[in-house]
């Protein structure tokens, strides 16, 4: 009994720093800014719109953004901006769909990752409650992890845009709900008989 709850322990520790590893590595490939260029371009936008020439200054702006930062927002943007003045503005609207998909990566990575767990973990919480009761069962906390896994991994879809599991996750919440509403109409139902007795 012991070496299967470590067990279990283990998995949640091993999901657990694998979501730290892949956090450190996409931290580590985030370049900084350079100061010294991004500084330069915004004064020539500055000085071409003194000017009146706001064509160069919308470009050194441009210019600017992509100094700012090398990640893939900042590109998007700017991509954005070209094609809209280009007067393709179908393509600058996917381009900005897809700047607003990057925003906050980090929370849903981290979200995507405990919603997994969870939804990993319930068949630890099965599986130790079965070796307990020395038969298979399916305790309620089973049914909890599954409907809030299911939840966090749906929204982490519906950022990510995957129709596959935004299908898969969405229907599977009514199972999960429609089981915990048997278990507590089974739960009321012998209650009313105990208070009948």
């Amino acid at each position: 009994m012991r070496v299967m709850r470590g067990a279990a322990w283990l998995a949640v520790l091993g999901l657990v720093l694998t979501a730290i590893g892949c956090v450190a590595a996409l931290a580590a490939d985030a370049p900084g800014a350079a100061p010294q260029a991004f500084h330069e371009a915004l004064r020539e936008a500055r000085d071409a719109y003194d000017r009146g020439d706001k064509d160069e200054a919308r470009a050194r702006l441009r210019e600017a953004a992509r100094l700012t930062s090398d990640d893939q927002f900042h590109k998007l943007l700017a991509d954005a901006g070209e094609r809209y003045d280009a007067g393709r503005p179908n393509e600058a609207r996917a381009r900005l769909k897809r700047a607003t998909q990057s925003l906050n990566p980090w929370f849903w990575l981290i979200l995507g990752f405990v919603a997994q767990g969870m939804f990993v973990g319930r068949f630890a919480v099965q599986w130790i409650a079965s070796e307990r009761r020395g038969e298979s069962v399916m305790p309620i906390a089973f049914w909890y992890l599954s409907l809030f896994g299911s939840w966090g991994l749906l929204a982490y879809a519906v950022w990510r845009q995957d129709a596959v599991i935004i299908a898969g996750q969405a229907f599977n919440s009514v199972i999960y709900i429609r089981n915990l509403m048997l278990i507590y109409r089974k739960r009321q139902a012998g209650a009313a008989e105990e208070g009948a007795e």
